[in-house]
């Protein structure tokens, strides 16, 4: 089967359809993108001569979303040609388009029950050979499709793409039980090479592999923060930089997503995951709806679990609550032993292995409590969300900004001695991880003859990394 991709619908111009559109113009391909009518005609629209006739009113949320990258500090089009590249429209007057175009991908709200209507209508408008996706971050694929045609699943498939799209090169494929191999093969390709995205074949899975890790760890140092103690400066200087992850950490991430948007997350991937034996991590503690009907949700609202204030000489100031009483205090700042050795180190391994290793500094006890956790709730994940080890390492280095994927972490440390302790610690070491030591694997990657290879759990055995 010849596929090609030279043109692409994206449908939904928030702020991720239009940035996935400015990507697919600065990649080289020509782009409708369509959104729907606006709900009524404003005072301002009248004003400029606007009916509901009217083009401008028409494609107004298309054309305010191009607009709005545009005047982004951040750069989104890389020249005037590949502004160009982009076309606007609107679900009513121009749907019958995407027979047109090679690609049509969704990027609508994260509801099922108005997915499912629009890929009906697509079905019935698209060319056969086209490939249609959606940029769903959690939803079943199989759920979407439920109920399609057999050439409609086989040319289907999720394409999870990261805010912002131009910048973030991880990109999430999705295929439905029935996606055609060669067209799962081919769309890995293309991002690859025309899109310059590290692709990543994902399980249809709840959350896929970077949102389910990314969610267990952010809450399990949350959940651990309330369980010891713990002030949000001191789990955020602890779970950034000096741990190899991403350098707004934990409550930081949390302002800058919105903490309505992971509340609805997490509440999604709860529902969804009976079988998941750390469940309970996707429960947030009582502070954190409290926080929300107080509007409290992050930097879209200014105040979250930091805030900014003007202090009495006129300059800014940054305060962080306080998680018992949920009043805003002046920061302090952390003084743990291991944070400051930490600190003079350079290499992501060694710095990991100072926080985590002295066991009569608080700081340091916490960082292990969050980091054996994440390990073993990474090991208990392969198979179910994704193939090997590297799938998971390379979501979390290329969608969260992680120095070290969690495989590779568990390495720096020690395979044999991080098990040991936590075996003292009444840690439930997955068997899996047992049965690999026990046949003499004690590391995730290894070289052999000159080649680096990766411990399989499918094989039980090492196998070379493909680069």
């Amino acid at each position: 089967m010849s596929m090609k991709i030279n043109n692409a619908v994206v449908i939904g111009a928030g702020v991720m359809g239009a940035g996935i559109a400015a990507h697919l113009a600065n990649c080289g391909l020509d782009v409708l993108l369509l959104d729907i009518l606006p709900p009524e005609l404003s005072a301002d629209d009248r004003k400029q001569g606007w009916n509901e006739t009217s083009p401008e009113w028409r494609n107004k949320l298309s054309i305010q979303a191009l607009a709005g990258l545009q005047k982004s500090r951040r750069p989104f089009f890389t020249s005037e040609e590949s502004f160009a590249r982009v076309k606007v429209g609107n679900l009513e007057d121009d749907l019958h388009r995407v027979a047109d175009y090679d690609w049509i991908l969704e990027t609508i709200i994260e509801k099922l029950e108005i997915k499912r209507p629009l890929f009906d209508r697509i079905e019935k408008l698209r060319r056969p050979d086209s490939i249609v996706t959606t940029n769903t971050s959690g939803l079943p694929i199989k759920q979407i499709t439920a109920g399609m045609t057999a050439g409609f699943k086989q040319h289907f498939m999720g394409t999870h793409f990261f805010n912002p799209p131009t910048y973030i090169r991880l990109l999430e494929i999705i295929p439905g039980e029935e996606t055609l191999p060669e067209a799962v093969d081919f769309m890995k390709s293309f991002c690859t090479e025309r899109l310059s995205k590290d692709v990543i074949i994902c399980k249809d899975t709840p959350n896929f592999i970077a949102n389910r890790m990314g969610s267990a760890t952010n809450l399990n140092a949350i959940h651990l923060a309330v369980k010891m103690g713990m002030r949000v400066e001191e789990v955020d200087a602890l779970c950034g930089h000096v741990m190899a992850r991403l350098r707004t950490a934990v409550f930081r991430s949390s302002d800058a997503i919105g903490l309505d948007t992971n509340f609805n997350v997490v509440r999604n991937l709860y529902a969804n995951v009976p079988e998941d034996e750390r469940r309970d991590l996707f429960v947030y503690p009582p502070y954190v709806e409290k926080m929300i009907a107080r509007g409290m949700l992050g930097n879209k609202t200014g105040q979250g679990y930091y805030k900014t204030v003007i202090a009495e000489d006129g300059t800014e100031k940054e305060l962080v609550l306080d998680l018992d009483t949920l009043e805003y205090r002046d920061k302090i700042t952390p003084g743990f032993p291991c944070l400051r050795a930490a600190e003079k180190l350079d290499d992501p391994a060694e710095r990991l292995r100072v926080l985590v290793s002295d066991k009569t500094d608080r700081g340091s006890l916490f960082a292990w409590e969050v980091v054996a956790s994440d390990l073993i709730y990474a090991a208990n994940r392969v198979l179910e969300i994704c193939d090997t080890i590297m799938d998971i390492d390379n979501a979390m280095k290329w969608g969260y900004f992680w120095r070290l994927g969690p495989f590779e972490a568990w390495d720096s440390l020690g395979l044999r001695e991080t098990v040991a302790r936590m075996k003292e610690e009444g840690k439930p070491v997955p068997q899996r991880i047992e049965k690999m030591l026990a046949h003499g694997c004690d590391s995730f990657y290894r070289e052999i003859d000159g080649v680096r290879c990766y411990y399989d759990f499918r094989t039980e055995s090492y196998q070379p990394v493909k680069e």
